[in-house]
């Protein structure tokens, strides 16, 4: 029998703090991908169909309506099922519901309901980026606590009660055992010495290793970045933040070039790149000067993000550079728009 403890005790023992699921790169990596492919493919398809609507008089059933059921669904899943596929379920439906919702934010933030409201699409690449600043942040490698590893293992005896357990899983789960038998908890330890103990002491039913489309798709991508190499990587990631600091620049030059030069065929032709660009037609004073401040600080960073790879110091560079792209593709995206209409004339 169990002892029986005073509620004070086993207050100062309950420790709840949250831990990371087994796996939650890999969820949270299928989910961001689902959404952006969602959004991507959704705006595709409505400017091939000519934006047809579902319903009849009166009625139009958006498709955010068929995003926020989807998201309902996949909230429900992983709490009625408890099989792991449930929760790789779960994680797609939830990418497919954001994309398909977070599609017609232009509608919510407008009175007229307008779709096509040019600020939408910096605010959908910039939640876009906040899932991936979020996704970078679960990715760091949390401290193998005793408590942490005895939640994994539990979670992955599922694959062992399922008859779906590889060899490369059972090391995985008898190391986070080991890890677990080291905590100072007598239940904690005892739990994971018993369970260890069954998985060394008996036959277990081992599968041959097969790993599913995800992991072989993540495996290629993978390979491909070994086989562009460091320096390759470097290169591109300079040229990259070499074309964001002229083509802030030269947003910059536009946005506060005076009327008198307004002759020069030069700048006649980049107005006309300018143009294109859609935030660039806020006639607000206070977007103008909000503009301005952003293509500054977007040069500034990338400029930064340039000094410190060619100083050999890597991780600065390379985080300066996620960040002027953050705000280049949120705020500031009159470069890609300059470079990419450049190319058309």
């Amino acid at each position: 029998m169990p002892d029986s403890i005073s509620p004070e005790a086993n207050l100062q023992r309950s420790m709840r703090w949250p831990v990371k699921r087994a796996g939650a790169e890999s969820y949270l990596t299928i989910s961001v991908t689902v959404f952006a492919l969602t959004v991507i493919l959704t705006r595709l398809f409505l400017q091939l169909t000519g934006f047809p609507q579902l319903g009849g008089g009166v009625l139009h059933f958006a498709h955010a309506l068929w995003g926020g059921l989807l998201l309902i669904v996949a909230a429900w899943v992983p709490l009625i099922l408890a099989n792991e596929w449930a929760l790789a379920l779960s994680a797609g439906l939830s990418g497919l519901g954001v994309g398909l919702f977070i599609d017609e934010v232009g509608k919510f933030i407008t009175r007229q309901n307008d779709y096509f409201f040019p600020p939408a699409a910096p605010l959908i690449y910039g939640f876009f980026m906040i899932l991936v600043l979020l996704l970078l942040v679960v990715r760091k490698t949390s401290p193998n606590h005793p408590r942490n590893e005895l939640y994994r293992a539990l979670t992955g005896l599922a694959e062992l009660v399922d008859v779906d357990l590889d060899a490369h899983e059972y090391q995985v789960l008898d190391q986070r055992l080991t890890v677990a038998r080291q905590s100072a908890q007598p239940q904690v330890a005892g739990l994971a010495a018993a369970l260890q103990a069954h998985l060394r002491d008996n036959v277990i039913p081992l599968v041959p290793g097969k790993p599913n489309l995800w992991r072989r798709f993540t495996a290629k991508v993978v390979h491909a970045g070994l086989r562009l190499g460091r320096q390759r990587h470097r290169a591109l990631i300079l040229l990259a933040m070499a074309l964001v600091v002229a083509g802030s620049v030269l947003g910059l030059l536009l946005l506060v070039q005076g009327a008198g030069a307004a002759h020069s065929s030069v700048l006649q032709l980049l107005r006309q790149l300018l143009a294109h660009d859609e935030i660039a037609g806020a006639g607000s004073g206070f977007w103008f000067y909000l503009r301005i401040a952003l293509e500054l600080l977007v040069s500034a960073i990338a400029l930064a993000s340039v000094l410190l790879l060619l100083g050999k110091r890597e991780r600065q560079g390379i985080n300066a550079a996620f960040v002027a792209m953050l705000l280049s593709l949120t705020g500031g995206r009159c470069w890609p728009s300059i470079w990419i209409n450049l190319v058309r004339y």
